[in-house]
């Protein structure tokens, strides 16, 4: 079986049907198990390793939440890394990477939504459908409630319909740049994760440094300006200056490209782009009071100092008046 999937032409084209998200049933069950065997496994034991030193008591309530927290953080940096290393081993030799007017046109006369897809691509799909189908029954059932567990119940609402409808809707090569662009910064926020559940402080700081910056890059601005852009102006103008040069409807299907499904399709990445915002402002509140607290805690510590120094003063200068038990 192994030998046959080396053997498909990853790079064979055909058409993407709604029947292909079939798939997604049996899939999705595979990372649930995967995560059960990697969670009693290898987690579990990083975690007696990594978060708790030698002599500390695992059982007690407050370290135990603390290693389940840090197997979360663990199981999703894992998958962050798959999905945005297999995202861009399917999107990064293709033209639309770099070009987003190739959103919608080629290869050849190809022109959207008459555009067939590789079988990579499919694998792509398969993968991160299945994911998401999972990363929503593990928000329910398995993963720790949070303050923003509403907020996550939409962010997955909209990622899961915006992998349906981008595969259904033919919008693929979108979709396929997006995750290839975004899910980076969920890595290093994982990474941060772990290391603060770990004690690491040091390295925690530098991740989120890095996670803040790589999110405003990547989700403020490279987003809205380059993705935004393209589906929102760049498609209708690249429709119209091809339709100067082509009249004509391809495999029976019209050509105009303001249609239903394609306001449907970008409402969604506009709407992701709002979650983005909302995200934005949450990390800027958390790096405030983070600095604030610290800020607080370096004055209560200077304090400390500042009157340690009066009692010595005051035992040097008056030994007499010092009260001992």
């Amino acid at each position: 079986m192994d030998l046959k999937i080396l053997n498909w032409d990853w790079n064979q084209e055909s058409y993407p049907s709604s029947s292909d998200l079939w798939v997604l049933i049996f899939f999705a069950p595979f990372f649930l198990f995967l995560r059960l065997i990697l969670d009693r496994s290898i987690f579990e034991r990083a975690a007696r390793r990594v978060v708790f030193p030698r002599g500390n008591c695992v059982d007690s309530n407050g370290r135990r939440k603390r290693m389940v927290k840090f197997k979360e953080s663990a199981w999703k940096c894992l998958c962050s890394i798959s999905t945005e290393a297999l995202a861009l081993y399917v999107t990064y030799n293709e033209p639309w990477f770099k070009d987003t007017r190739c959103f919608w046109l080629g290869p050849g006369k190809q022109i959207w939504p008459d555009q067939k897809i590789k079988l990579k691509m499919k694998g792509l799909y398969t993968f991160v459908g299945g994911l998401n189908v999972y990363s929503l029954f593990a928000l329910f059932f398995w993963e720790t409630r949070r303050s923003d567990f509403k907020v996550m119940i939409v962010h997955h609402i909209v990622t899961s319909s915006l992998i349906i409808l981008s595969y259904v809707f033919r919008f693929s090569r979108v979709g396929s740049v997006i995750l290839a662009l975004l899910d980076i910064t969920d890595v290093f926020a994982e990474i941060g994760k772990m290391c603060k559940y770990s004690g690491q402080e040091s390295m925690a700081t530098v991740s989120f440094i890095l996670f803040f910056l790589l999110w405003t890059a990547l989700r403020l601005i490279y987003y809205p300006l380059w993705i935004l852009w393209g589906t929102s102006y760049e498609s209708i103008n690249v429709k119209l200056e091809w339709d100067k040069k082509h009249s004509m409807e391809i495999t029976g299907i019209e050509t105009g490209l303001p249609s239903t499904m394609y306001y449907i399709f970008n409402t969604f990445l506009w709407c992701l782009q709002i979650l983005h915002i909302y995200w934005w402002v949450l990390i800027c509140r958390m790096f405030i009071i983070q600095i604030r607290s610290e800020d607080k805690i370096a004055r209560d510590t200077l304090k400390v100092k500042m009157m340690n120094t009066k009692i010595d003063c005051l035992d040097s200068c008056y030994p007499s008046f010092c009260v001992y038990p």
